[in-house]
C-alpha cells in the first residue's frame, strides 16, 4: 500500500471518530440531562461548546497546516481528544462535561480539514474530488456508530463506558497518524509574522467569491444538528421513544446519510458539484418546512425527514472542493480553515439557538410538538438563507474520469 494511501486511510478513520463525537449527544441526551441535571438551554450550550471550540480552532489549525503540514498538529490535538473523552466518561458535573466538550471540539477540529488538505497536496487533480467525497462518506460511519450501537451500549453498560471505549479508539488513531502521516512543507510557503498571518486571513474574507460559499457552510448545521443533538430530544418528547428506540431511529438517519454519501462520488462524475449541492439545499429546505408544519404527524415520516436533513452534510466536501478552486496552494490551509470555521460556527449557533427556542417556547406553555415546530421553522429559514447566495457561487469544471 502506498504511503499516501495509508495516510488517507488513517485520516479517514480520524474523520469517523470526529463524526462520532459530534453525534453521540443525540442518543444519550435524555439520560445525560437527567444525570447531570440539565435544562434544555443547558443541553443546547453543552452541544454548542463542541462546535464553538471546533469553529474557533479552524483558522489557527489551517495556519498550522500551511506552516508545518498535517501530522504534527493532528497528533497534538488527538492527544487532547484522548484526555477529553476520558474526562467526559468520568465527569461528575455539568461544568466538567462542558470542559470535556471543548477539548473534544479542539481535538476534532483538524480532522476533516487534514484529510482535505493532505489530499489537495498529494493527489492529482482528477482524483481529488472523488477521494474526499468517498472518504467523507466513509467518515459518516462515525455517526452510524453513535446511533443504535451507542443506544444499545448505553442501555447495557451506560454511556460512560461507551465514551471510555471512544477514548481508547482515539489513542489508537493518534498512533496511526504518528506512524503514517508525514509532514511536508507546502510548496510556495514563506515565513510570516503573526501580523502578516492575521492580515492574510482577513484578506481571504475580502474575496467576494468566498461569500457565496460561506452562508452555505454556515447553514449546514441547520439540518445536521437534528442528528447530532436535537433529534434525540424531539423523538423522546414528541413520540416518547426510549434510548434504544431513539438509537434505532438515529441509525435509520445515519444509514440514509451513509448511503447517500457514497452516492456523491458517483454523482460528481456526471454533474458539477454546484448543481449537486444546490439540489440538496433545496430538498433539505423542503424537508424542514414539512417538519415545521407537521411535527407530530407520523413517526416514520419524521424519522425520514430528519434523515433527509442529516444528509445535507454530504455537500460539505463539495463546498470545500469549490473553495480549493479559488485558493492558492500556499494559503489553502487557512482558506479551508475560514470555510470550516463557518461550518462549525453554524453548529454552535444552531445548537444554542435551538436550545433557546426550546426553553422560551416551553416556558410559554407550548406543547412539545409546537416547540419543535418553531425549531424546524428556524432551520428552514436558515437553509433558505444559505441557498440564495450559493446560487451565485463559482461553477468548477467536473473532474476528469478515472482511468
Amino acid at each position: 500500500m502506498r504511503a499516501t494511501t495509508k495516510a488517507v486511510a488513517v485520516l479517514t478513520f480520524a474523520v469517523v471518530l470526529s463524526q462520532f463525537f459530534r453525534s453521540f449527544l443525540a442518543v444519550i441526551a435524555p439520560e445525560l440531562m437527567a444525570e447531570l441535571v440539565m435544562t434544555p438551554a443547558m443541553f443546547g450550550w453543552l452541544s454548542s461548546t463542541f462546535f464553538l471550540s471546533f469553529a474557533l480552532a479552524q483558522i489557527p489549525v489551517g495556519i498550522a497546516f500551511d506552516r508545518f503540514g498535517v501530522g504534527r498538529p493532528v497528533t497534538l490535538l488527538l492527544g487532547l481528544g484522548v484526555a477529553s473523552a476520558a474526562l467526559f466518561a468520568a465527569t461528575p458535573s455539568y461544568g466538567l462535561a462542558v470542559l470535556a466538550q471543548i477539548g473534544l471540539g479542539l481535538a476534532c477540529a483538524p480532522l476533516f480539514m487534514a484529510l482535505v488538505y493532505y489530499a489537495s497536496h498529494h493527489l492529482p487533480e482528477q482524483r481529488f474530488v472523488q477521494t474526499i467525497t468517498l472518504t467523507s462518506a466513509i467518515g459518516t460511519a462515525g455517526a452510524f456508530m453513535a446511533a443504535a450501537p451507542l443506544g444499545w451500549a448505553t442501555y447495557l453498560f451506560g454511556w460512560r463506558s461507551a465514551l471510555a471505549v471512544a477514548s481508547v479508539l482515539t489513542f489508537l488513531t493518534l498512533l496511526g497518524v504518528l506512524r503514517y502521516v508525514r509532514d511536508v512543507k507546502p510548496a510556495g510557503q514563506v515565513s510570516e509574522t503573526a501580523g502578516e498571518t492575521l492580515r492574510g486571513c482577513l484578506a481571504l474574507l475580502r474575496l467576494p467569491v468566498l461569500w457565496t460559499l460561506i452562508p452555505a457552510c454556515l447553514v449546514l448545521a441547520a439540518g445536521i444538528t437534528f442528528r447530532n443533538a436535537w433529534g434525540g430530544p424531539y423523538l423522546a418528547e414528541v413520540f416518547g421513544l426510549d434510548a434504544v428506540r431513539r438509537g434505532e431511529a438515529m441509525t435509520v438517519a445515519s444509514l440514509c446519510g451513509l448511503l447517500s454519501a457514497f452516492a456523491v462520488p458517483l454523482l460528481v462524475r456526471r454533474w458539477h458539484p454546484k448543481r449537486i449541492a444546490t439540489i440538496w439545499l433545496i430538498l433539505t429546505f423542503a424537508g424542514a418546512v414539512l417538519l415545521a408544519l407537521l411535527p407530530a404527524a407520523s413517526l416514520i415520516a419524521s424519522v425520514a425527514l430528519i434523515a433527509l436533513l442529516f444528509t445535507i452534510g454530504n455537500i460539505h466536501p463539495l463546498l470545500m472542493a469549490q473553495g480549493k478552486g479559488v485558493l492558492a496552494p500556499a494559503v489553502r490551509g487557512r482558506g479551508f480553515g475560514v470555510l470550516n470555521s463557518f461550518v462549525f460556527l453554524g453548529y454552535a449557533i444552531a445548537s444554542a439557538g435551538f436550545g433557546a427556542i426550546a426553553e422560551t417556547a416551553t416556558d410559554a406553555g407550548l406543547p412539545p410538538p409546537s416547540v419543535f415546530a418553531w425549531i424546524f421553522a428556524a432551520a428552514a429559514l436558515a437553509l433558505l438563507a444559505g441557498l440564495v447566495p450559493y446560487l451565485f457561487s463559482p461553477k468548477p469544471a467536473p473532474p476528469a474520469p478515472l482511468s
